[in-house]
């Protein structure tokens, strides 16, 4: 590949090797020479590295384009020198060399240069960094001043995940621009160079002290230019970059100071995407609150707007966005299993994924396994007045965390535990009204129990200790989920709110009353968090802790949703509505959906632990087992 790109670039690089002297009254010399005419200094960077051309200049130093010579063929890279004022600093060296050791360890990122070479000697202090051929987005943004939402769409999606990675490292860049910003040639992703500017976070309190104001005007954020740079500062910059790919302005030219606000969007060609918007204005949001706070929150708002790389600028994104979600992959149903006048009304999963458990309208609970279909036990309703059963038709089923019971719960007011070991059963003491939804909380193994009277008891099964009672719906629970990611318990009631409960406190962290419609189904998406509704209008929408007082609607059935569940992977929501529709929604880049039936209402759903099988129960009587099935890969 080296051999290649020195053959473009032949053209374009003078033959000349410029002396690395800042002084040197006259750094041009001839292509071969050894020591500088001017001022007699070597001019080989430690008699290995010829420099050709300067790349850029500022109080940091200079960068060259170089030749690494020894290399057969000669390999194209990059020296960067420190300034000489900044050296003679107290404790430079130390610096100069904690900075290549943090470069060192950002490098083995694919899209950022490798550190090749750590240089420290008379001549002076140098980095040597991979080449990454290519122009910049502020070159190719001269050629073609309006990018498009394509090119956005591309920025956002291949350098959120390189800003993720240099955060969990404790870097902020503090100077994400366009110039910095290399599109090498397909089908390389961007790359984001030049950590100059870079700061080490060693002590998240090291971000409450005013530090050096460093950045490139109009693209630094506020708090950056008062000497306060956090990670947010990062995706401000990052937004503005967007901004400035969007409409070919800079960004001076795109806030406006009368109104104390960005304009940017009477200077974009065309229309832009409603969602991308609310993207972007959050992104470059000048108050830190309001602001995003981590490269994967804007990243995970992208996938849950259905911005997806379709439209992208090249095939490269295309290719990117398909290698997640294969073309062709869909799910096909493996068996079904008949139960002649009998619904399955709740449905929960085993924590080993090799059974099932359905909470019944005839008053049973039943158990069939996974892999087969095959029944293996029937929990009967109660027979007179002695021993366990329902008495009515059953609501809800839970597994117990260990998987060692199922817990149902029904329309008669009565909960259940019934032990797989010897299949008995076991009232448990709660009183109340009809039980209206059951979720086993898999971290310390407590029974999160809602009712018909609005009222949520947390049992911590197994340690004696009587359950507490959330008292603050005013009307049915409707639907619990429990959101790993902020140990909350979420809750959706009739009264068309949604409640955070703190886990496993019970606490009451916050209440939403921006749904419109009585909430009639909840997941939470296992790796952001994210709060999936489904109410009794059909709307399916996606709610954030961070921005609560907004949903985002996502899907919109013709009837009632009656089940939501997301796959443990992340990568796939079910959606069931009351006319039998089965919907699937892949998450990942593009925004696949596909269509499966019931004849009837599904009531029901459930995955499997692999994210391979979705189980789904309906008022036509059945229980289907559906199986994703990827293409063949190419041959």
């Amino acid at each position: 590949m080296c051999h290649t790109l020195f053959n473009i670039l032949d053209a374009e690089i003078s033959l000349t090797t410029l002396c690395v002297n800042f002084v040197c009254p006259q750094p041009d010399n001839a292509d071969d020479a050894i020591a500088c005419a001017a001022c007699g200094q070597r001019l080989l960077v430690d008699e290995r590295y010829r420099c050709q051309r300067v790349l850029g200049q500022g109080g940091f130093g200079r960068t060259y384009l170089a030749i690494a010579e020894g290399h057969h063929p000669p390999l194209l890279c990059v020296v960067k020198q420190v300034a000489p004022a900044r050296s003679d600093r107290p404790d430079a060296r130390q610096r100069f060399h904690r900075e290549a050791d943090r470069l060192a360890t950002l490098g083995q990122h694919p899209q950022i240069p490798a550190l090749l070479d750590v240089v420290d000697n008379a001549q002076g202090q140098f980095l040597v960094q991979e080449y990454i051929p290519g122009p910049s987005l502020e070159q190719r943004s001269q050629q073609s001043p309006n990018g498009g939402e394509a090119l956005v769409q591309r920025v956002l999606y291949e350098l959120l995940p390189v800003l993720a990675y240099i955060h969990d490292h404790s870097v902020i860049h503090r100077d994400i621009k366009p110039a910095n910003i290399i599109a090498p040639p397909l089908p390389q992703p961007l790359a984001l160079v030049d950590f100059g500017a870079a700061k080490a976070v060693a002590d998240p309190e090291q971000l409450k002290r005013t530090a050096t104001v460093i950045g490139s005007a109009g693209y630094a954020a506020p708090e950056q230019a008062l000497g306060k740079a956090v990670y947010a500062s990062d995706i401000f910059s990052l937004g503005v970059t967007c901004l400035h790919l969007l409409t070919g302005l800079h960004p001076f030219d795109l806030y406006s100071v009368s109104d104390d606000a960005w304009a940017w969007r009477p200077y974009a060609p065309g229309s832009v995407s409603p969602a991308l918007g609310c993207v972007l204005d959050r992104m470059v949001n000048r108050r830190l609150s309001e602001r995003y706070s981590t490269a994967q929150a804007v990243l995970a708002d992208l996938r849950w707007s259905g911005l997806a790389l379709e439209n992208s600028l090249d095939q490269h994104s295309k290719t990117a966005a398909t290698s997640l979600n294969p073309a062709g992959a869909t799910w096909e149903q493996r068996f079904a299993l008949s139960l002649p006048g009998v619904s399955a009304n709740g449905l929960a999963m085993s924590p080993s994924g090799r059974a099932i458990a359905t909470a019944c309208s005839d008053g049973t609970v039943r158990l069939w396994d996974c892999t087969n279909g095959q029944a293996i036990h029937t929990f009967r309703r109660a027979l007179g007045l002695l021993g366990p059963g329902h008495r009515g038709p059953v609501s809800a089923v839970a597994f117990t965390s260990a998987g060692d019971a199922v817990i149902s719960g029904g329309e008669d007011s009565q909960l259940i535990q019934w032990r797989l070991a010897d299949f008995s059963g076991q009232k448990l003491p709660l009183s109340g009204w009809q039980i209206s939804a059951l979720i086993s909380i898999p971290q310390d193994g407590t029974l999160a129990v809602g009712s018909g009277d609005g009222r949520i008891h947390l049992w911590p099964l197994g340690q004696g200790s009587t359950p507490k009672t959330l008292v603050h719906h005013q009307d049915q629970v409707a639907a619990l989920a429990v959101d790993n990611v902020n140990h909350l318990l979420i809750s959706g009631g009739r009264d068309r709110t949604l409640r955070l409960w703190s886990l496993p406190s019970g606490r009451l962290v916050r209440t939403l009353t921006a749904p419109k419609h009585a909430i009639t189904a909840l997941a939470c998406h296992p790796h952001d968090g994210r709060i999936v509704s489904g109410d009794q209008a059909g709307q399916v929408q996606v709610w954030s802790a961070e921005n609560p007082d907004r949903g985002l609607v996502i899907y919109k059935s013709p009837g009632p949703v009656t089940a939501l569940t997301i796959s443990p992977d992340g990568h796939w929501l079910a959606i069931g509505v009351d006319n039998g529709s089965l919907t699937l929604v892949n998450l990942q880049g593009q925004r696949q959906t596909i269509q499966l039936r019931h004849a009837w209402a599904v009531r029901a759903i459930a995955f499997t632990p692999d994210s391979r099988m979705v189980v789904s129960t309906s008022t036509d009587e059945t229980i289907r087992f559906w199986c994703l099935v990827n293409p063949a890969p190419p041959s």
